[in-house]
């Protein structure tokens, strides 16, 4: 195993408090999110409700990982990979949202 230099040590610290900083804060937004949608569920459709529980799942996802990627400070792949495929979900259920038209990108209409 080769030795890593400070520059390198310096630089995997960063990086990974700046990855870990991100999933916190939009894992957390996308929970709210996700809460906020289920907040109104009787006034919902059954997909917009889907849509809001899997933001539910997918924003805690993202919050754990950041939360490990701080405590392995840039070590471990995985927390990296936990919190990419919660993105990558969050993600596509709000473009999927908007293009079945099941997320509402503007007021009532």
């Amino acid at each position: 195993m080769l030795m890593e230099t400070p520059a390198q040590k310096v630089r995997r610290i960063a990086v990974a408090l700046l990855v870990a900083t991100l999933m916190l804060v939009f894992g957390f937004l996308v929970f709210l999110a996700g809460r906020q949608i289920i907040g109104e569920w009787r006034y919902i459709g059954a997909a917009l409700a889907g849509c809001g529980v899997l933001w539910i799942l997918a924003g805690p996802a993202m919050f754990g990982a950041g939360c490990w990627e701080l405590g392995s400070v840039g070590r471990a792949r995985i927390p990296r990979w936990v919190g990419g495929a919660a993105a990558v979900l969050a993600g596509s259920v709000l473009v999927a949202g908007v293009l079945a038209h099941v997320v509402p990108c503007s007021g009532p209409s």
